[in-house]
């Protein structure tokens, strides 16, 4: 029989093993960095606007990748195919955080080091659930311009963004998705991105749109464009109306708001802009 007096020994001494063990789990997910990478698709390794694009994410100090290189071009779904085969083969851990951005008309405007904080406050606040609520954060434009996105799409992606901000949405028509740039957790690509089911000629962004309308708990749009903004090039080819930036402190903030976005998209070859935004780089 062992005697009280030592069951008590041998319990203390199990409770500081357990205590041991739980302090240093905490220590470990205290120290741990959240890892932010870049991912884009193309296959033209010579392409002048890749490289603008390369070197403007060193500059910002980007962990990035291209992906594609070589392939021949079938349509949108290569580049949505190469993104699914990389996000389930990435290195990363569910925790970090992913970054996807087309290639020939993005203009990278802040610095790395700012944005896994930025991203975890607006999640926080919008989301709020790394486990069983996982969103991915696409960008935002005015226009819906692609084939086959029905009008009660376009309705109810409109009723979705006055429901999430009502006061700032009411008025404001850049409530359609834009594919060309999103983020997230890499758990809520592996959970959501990995899903949709798509076709090399299949238009990435009508599909997209597709299974969010079919899904509305798995997308969250940038509406205040914290990380996102697109540039509205329909009418405005020939000049910057649609270009609201200006450079403040050697970065770019949107006109109205001074909000200074992390990436810029000039879509629909809205070259205008995207010059304008590259001419000192």
């Amino acid at each position: 029989m062992i005697s009280i007096r030592r069951r008590i020994v041998i319990a203390i001494f199990l409770l500081i093993i357990l205590l041991c063990v739980f302090i240093n789990t905490k220590v470990k997910e205290g120290l741990y960095e959240t890892k932010v990478r870049v991912i884009s698709y193309e296959n033209q390794e010579d392409n002048e606007n890749k490289q603008k694009l390369e070197k403007i994410l060193k500059h910002y100090d980007y962990d990035y990748e291209f992906v594609g290189q070589g392939e021949s071009w079938k349509g949108f779904g290569n580049k949505f195919k190469k993104y699914q085969e990389y996000i389930t083969n990435t290195d990363l851990n569910d925790e970090d955080i992913l970054i996807i951005i087309d290639s020939r008309d993005v203009y990278v405007n802040r610095n790395s080091d700012e944005i896994a904080s930025t991203f975890k406050q607006f999640y926080n606040k919008n989301v709020g659930d790394l486990d069983n609520n996982l969103k991915i954060v696409f960008s935002t434009e005015r226009a819906c311009c692609t084939p086959g996105v029905e009008d009660s799409e376009k309705t109810e992606m409109k009723k979705i963004a006055i429901d999430v901000d009502t006061n700032n949405m009411k008025d404001n028509d850049k409530y359609h998705l834009n594919a060309g740039m999103c983020m997230g957790y890499v758990k809520a690509f592996k959970q959501n991105f990995l899903k949709i089911d798509m076709d090399y000629h299949d238009d990435d962004q009508t599909e997209i749109t597709h299974y969010w309308m079919k899904n509305n708990d798995i997308i969250l749009l940038d509406y205040n464009e914290t990380f996102f903004s697109n540039a509205h090039g329909f009418g405005n080819e020939d000049n910057l109306n649609g270009c609201p930036y200006v450079k403040k402190n050697k970065q770019f903030v949107i006109k109205d708001t001074d909000i200074r976005p992390f990436f810029i998209q000039t879509p629909a070859k809205y070259w205008t802009c995207y010059n304008y935004l590259y001419k000192d780089e």
